[in-house]
């Protein structure tokens, strides 16, 4: 019966363990505000990915350079050097007009959390829904 009992209590502080080390954790679909450096910068597509840079499409895209990098995205791949400083941001293409005086400028940037899931995606963890406003320099 106490190896039972033991057995339960270690299986309960297990659950918690786990849980709490989740919570901390941010997912795909989370609502964030983060704070950064937005640039505008180059990256290479189809067809060679930077392999032919010559030949290769020229993508611009722009790239939230984070005050503080991000710790925990649930699934996020996290095993790509420097994962968690930088966020690509989706925009709708109005916004591609009216902010852009906020390039290389400290802003706060609140959005949805999403996963890069295709090529296009440059930097594991993006923010999509944005919405900008000047900040500071930290």
């Amino acid at each position: 019966m106490l190896n039972m009992l033991m057995k339960f209590t270690l299986s309960i502080a297990i659950l918690f363990y786990n849980f709490d080390a989740y919570a901390a954790c941010l997912k795909e679909g989370d609502k964030v505000v983060l704070s950064g450096v937005m640039k505008e910068e180059l990256f290479y597509g189809p067809p060679n990915w930077g392999e032919d840079r010559k030949h290769d499409e020229k993508l611009l895209y722009w790239i939230l350079h984070l005050n503080s990098p991000l710790k925990c995205v649930v699934d996020a791949n996290n095993e790509q050097k420097g994962w968690g400083s930088n966020v690509q941001l989706i925009i709708n293409g109005e916004d591609y007009k009216t902010k852009r005086n906020l390039l290389n400028h400290h802003v706060t940037v609140d959005g949805n959390v999403m996963l890069a899931v295709t090529g296009y995606h440059m930097t594991p963890v993006l923010l999509k829904d944005t919405s900008f406003k000047p900040t500071k320099e930290k």
